[in-house]
């Protein structure tokens, strides 16, 4: 099914929050509940849902460095009950689309925690590189677009 990213709003909020991935990769994205929260601290943070028809079936937020200007995909996640669809490809697609489409950027930067292999492989797949760079004990990469 074709994934589309909608705004979080107050009428999509609590569906969004109780998206969750697996409870094995629970230590490898913070809850959607605090992103939002996050969001509502650092005024360039976008917060999306990801939706298959009408069913709210992951997240993301991207946004820009307030130090380098640089643009980052912050979070990314797919509930765990929706995994294995190529959602999360279709969710990164629309990310960068949108992050291409609302800013003046050459690249995007993600991190993620070390051990999270699946999200490893997707990103290197979409073309992502390792910058070599460790931030906060998750490994960076660059997108050059």
């Amino acid at each position: 099914m074709k994934i589309e990213l909608k705004e979080v709003t107050a009428d999509n909020l609590g569906k969004i929050s109780k998206l969750k991935v697996k409870e094995s990769q629970q230590d490898f994205v913070a809850p959607n509940a605090y992103s939002v929260a996050q969001s509502k601290f650092y005024s360039t943070w976008i917060c999306l849902a990801a939706y298959a028809g009408e069913e709210p079936v992951g997240f993301t937020m991207y946004g820009i460095d307030d130090a380098d200007k640089t643009v980052w995909i912050i979070r990314m996640m797919i509930d765990g009950n929706h995994q294995g669809k190529g959602y999360g490809r279709q969710i990164l697609t629309l990310a960068v689309e949108h992050i291409k489409n609302s800013h003046n950027c050459n690249e995007v930067f993600l991190s993620f925690v070390p051990g999270n292999d699946t999200a490893k492989r997707l990103y290197e797949s979409f073309g992502f590189k390792d910058t070599g760079r460790v931030e906060e004990g998750e490994i960076v990469y660059r997108l050059q677009l």
